[in-house]
């Protein structure tokens, strides 16, 4: 009787402690495309209405074709107060931020498209790694690997450079599904001082990010 009561306490205890560390996250998800991730609760969300309103509003010739193959996006920031204009932008953000996005892939994208394609997604990192003068100052490259998830493949790039004497630090992770036929953007990013001190937080976040595909 007394071992049914420990064992009855320690379940109790083991589910206290889990509801209390559910509590404590967002679980950002796109269920059809088989994506999901985690930012603390605390964390203030742009939705994929806000991202998309924006994006066609601002976008013209090629970009506007390419934003409305956009099938998911989100971003978050310790920022209550940050702007959906800041995410589109590659100028430093002084709080830490989360960006990302699912979009289908064109014809010429799913045959022509290599591991250093994905790189360039966002940033020109081969051309400016082989020290192509792009008007970006003090290009680094810190880290950059291959990621293999059960539904896509790709590189995650860790790169740092300096816009306005302001040195930012970027976090991206760019996969392309098995078939060829999605990509899939993760960034997290923030000038590096604030990179640096909130280093921690922003690669538990790196690593919640999870690509099952879409089913």
């Amino acid at each position: 009787m007394r071992s049914g009561r420990i064992l009855g306490m320690c379940v109790i205890l083991s589910l206290v402690l889990t509801g209390c560390g559910e509590s404590s996250k967002l679980y950002p998800a796109s269920k059809a495309d088989g994506v999901f991730f985690s930012v603390p609760k605390s964390w203030h969300g742009l939705s994929n209405a806000a991202l998309n309103k924006y994006e066609k509003k601002s976008s013209e010739g090629e970009s506007n074709s390419r934003q409305s193959l956009v099938r998911w996006q989100v971003a978050y920031s310790t920022d209550s107060k940050i702007k959906v204009s800041q995410v589109f932008s590659l100028k430093p953000v002084k709080s830490p931020l989360v960006f990302v996005r699912v979009r289908d892939l064109t014809g010429s994208e799913t045959n022509d498209f290599s591991y250093n394609s994905l790189r360039n997604v966002i940033v020109p990192i081969t051309q400016l790694s082989e020290g192509a003068d792009l008007g970006v100052a003090d290009f680094k490259i810190l880290e950059d690997g291959e990621v293999v998830e059960k539904g896509a493949r790709g590189v995650q790039s860790i790169y740092s450079f300096s816009i306005d004497g302001t040195d930012q630090t970027f976090n991206q992770t760019v996969l392309m599904s098995n078939d060829r036929s999605t990509l899939y953007i993760f960034m997290v990013r923030c000038a590096t001082k604030c990179y640096t001190k909130n280093k921690k937080v922003m690669e538990e976040i790196v690593k919640s990010y999870t690509v099952r595909g879409a089913k």
